[in-house]
C-alpha cells in the first residue's frame, strides 16, 4: 500500500478554481442582493443527512486487447452543518462501484470532507458548489501480463456543483456533478460521479 499526497491535472485544477469562484460569488451575491430563504420558514437547519443515488465514470487506462468498463451504479451517504445561508461543511462515504477491468475488476470507495457555499437562486431552488479532499481506498485486478495489480489509499482533491429544490422546510432533493481523485495501482484517476439524492434537514 502507499499514501500520496494531493494531486489534480490542469483540468481538474480549472474545475477547482471555478468550483471555488462558485463560493466566493454565493458570498458576494448574498452580501449584495440580501437573497433569503424564502420567508424564513424555509432557513437552512442545523444539520442535514442524504442518501444519493447515481453513476460513476471511471478513466481507467486500459490495456492493449483488454476491455474495460466506464462507469458503474454508484452511492453516497452524507452528513452536513450549516453555519449560516452561505457556508457549511459536509462529510461523506462513497462507494464508486466495481468495473471491470483488463480481464479482472477495478473498485473504489472513499470518506469525502468537503467546504460547502450555498445560494438561494429561486423560491425553493439552491445552488451550490463544494471543494475538498477525499481520503479514497481502491483494488486492482487482471489477468493482464505484467498489469499493476492491488490495493492503494491516499487523499485527493475533490469538488462538485449542484442543484437543490426544497419540496418541505425538512426535505430536499438535490441533482449533482462530482469529481474525486483516487490513487489506483496502475495510477491515478479522477472519477466523476452524477446523482439524484435526498436530504432530510432536522
Amino acid at each position: 500500500m502507499s499514501a500520496r499526497t494531493l494531486s489534480a491535472t490542469p483540468s481538474a485544477r480549472t474545475f477547482a478554481a471555478a468550483a471555488a469562484l462558485a463560493l466566493l460569488a454565493a458570498t458576494a451575491a448574498q452580501a449584495q442582493s440580501g437573497l433569503t430563504w424564502g420567508d424564513g420558514s424555509l432557513a437552512p437547519a442545523a444539520g442535514y443527512v442524504g442518501l444519493h443515488i447515481g453513476k460513476s465514470q471511471f478513466d481507467a487506462d486500459c490495456l492493449p486487447g483488454f476491455s474495460c468498463d466506464d462507469g458503474k451504479t454508484a452511492f453516497k451517504l452524507t452528513a452536513g452543518g450549516v453555519a449560516s445561508n452561505v457556508f457549511g461543511a459536509e462529510v461523506g462515504y462513497l462507494d464508486m462501484g466495481r468495473i471491470g477491468y483488463a480481464g479482472g475488476s477495478q473498485r473504489a470507495r472513499g470518506l469525502n470532507l468537503s467546504l460547502v457555499g450555498n445560494l438561494p437562486i429561486a423560491a425553493g431552488f439552491t445552488a451550490f458548489g463544494k471543494i475538498g479532499t477525499t481520503y479514497g481506498w481502491t483494488d486492482t485486478s487482471s489477468n493482464a501480463a505484467g498489469g499493476r495489480t492491488g490495493s492503494e489509499n491516499g487523499f485527493g482533491l475533490s469538488y462538485g456543483l449542484g442543484l437543490g429544490y426544497r419540496l418541505t422546510p425538512q426535505l430536499e432533493v438535490t441533482a449533482e456533478y462530482e469529481r474525486h481523485n483516487f490513487e489506483f495501482a496502475p495510477g491515478d484517476q479522477t472519477l466523476g460521479l452524477t446523482s439524484v439524492g435526498l436530504r432530510f434537514q432536522y
